[in-house]
C-alpha cells in the first residue's frame, strides 16, 4: 500500500471525492485545504510516489507530528498554517454530549475561548454536525456549563468502532453559557504563554 514512501514538496498530488479526480496540487495547497476544513483524514490522495490511492490519515506527509516540526523549524511551507487568534491549553475536564438523537459522555483534550478538541464515545459525528456540550464539575471545573458546538473534524480510525468506541473530534464553539466564557477565559488566559499554548499552530482543527 501507499504511505511508505516519503514525499517531496515538489510532489503534486491528487484527491478523489466521489468517483472524480481533482488536481494537480502541491502540498503547501494540501495543507491550506487541511486547515480550511475542506480536507480530512479519510479523503484519499495521490501522489507520484503512492502505489495506490491512500487515506490522508495514513500518510506520515499530513501526520500532527510532521507537521508540528515544520512550524518548529520554520519550513518555508510554514506559510500555509494559520495564525491561532486563541489561545489553547491542555486540559482534560469530563463532558457530556448529545446530538438531538442521544447522550455520550467522554473528556476534553485542549480547548480555547473558540474551540476544543474532544474525546467523545460516538464514532458517528460528521463534520458540520451541531452538537450541545456540557462540561461537567470537576477539579479543574468548579461550575458546569453547556457549549453549542459545530463538528469541523474527526479522526480517521481503521479500527472497526462500535456506539463505545471513542474517536477525537475538534469543535467550533457557537454559542457559550456566561459563566463557561468566564471559565474558558480563565483556563486559556491565565497567565499561559503563547509558546506554551502553541500559539500559531492550528493543526487538525
Amino acid at each position: 500500500m501507499g504511505g511508505v514512501q516519503t514525499a517531496t514538496t515538489n510532489d503534486q498530488w491528487y484527491i478523489l471525492r466521489g468517483e472524480m479526480k481533482y488536481g494537480p496540487y502541491d502540498y503547501k495547497s494540501l495543507i491550506t485545504m487541511i486547515q480550511n476544513s475542506e480536507l480530512y483524514d479519510y479523503n484519499y490522495v495521490w501522489a507520484s510516489h503512492l502505489e495506490n490511492w491512500t487515506l490522508l490519515g495514513d500518510l506520515q506527509e499530513f501526520s500532527k507530528d510532521r507537521l508540528c516540526r515544520l512550524i518548529e523549524t520554520k519550513d518555508h511551507l510554514a506559510g500555509a498554517f494559520k495564525e491561532r487568534q486563541f489561545p489553547r491549553v491542555n486540559l482534560e475536564v469530563p463532558i457530556y454530549a448529545h446530538n438531538d438523537h442521544s447522550f455520550f459522555d467522554g473528556h476534553t483534550i485542549s480547548v480555547s475561548e473558540n474551540g476544543a478538541l474532544v474525546l467523545l464515545n460516538d464514532p458517528l459525528l460528521l463534520p458540520g454536525q451541531k452538537i450541545l456540550l456540557h462540561f461537567r464539575s470537576s477539579e479543574e471545573n468548579p461550575q458546569t456549563f453547556n457549549v453549542l458546538c459545530e463538528v469541523v473534524r474527526k479522526n480517521y480510525s481503521k479500527q472497526r468502532l462500535n456506539v463505545k468506541s471513542g474517536l477525537h473530534y475538534a469543535v467550533r464553539f457557537l454559542q457559550v453559557q456566561d459563566q463557561g466564557k468566564a471559565q474558558l477565559t480563565k483556563w486559556t488566559r491565565g497567565g499561559v504563554s503563547k509558546e506554551e499554548t502553541n500559539g500559531i499552530l492550528k493543526v487538525h482543527e
